[in-house]
């Protein structure tokens, strides 16, 4: 399948909007507040896109790295491993 310059542009806009179509990627957010507000009950962790994982926030490595971000637990486990470091 191929996607139209079209499409990725939407996609990039409605990413840098905060709102990805449900099909998108897992939503990351800059701060750990502005996820515990998103999530409400479900847990924030810290996703590493680099290396493919999230982090809960009693791991080491929570909110390390520079290419990451905080998720839902529920969104980040769809899309990415659980880290057990």
């Amino acid at each position: 399948m191929r996607i139209s310059s079209t499409v990725v542009g939407a996609m990039l806009i409605a990413a840098a909007a905060g709102s990805l179509p449900a099909t998108a990627a897992t939503a990351l957010f800059a701060t750990e507040p502005a996820a515990a507000q998103a999530c409400s009950a479900d847990e924030v962790v810290w996703v590493d896109l680099d290396r493919g994982k999230f982090y809960h926030k009693a791991q080491p490595n929570f909110a390390k790295g520079s290419n990451g971000g905080y998720a839902c637990l529920k969104a980040a486990h769809a899309q990415y491993r659980e880290s057990h470091d």
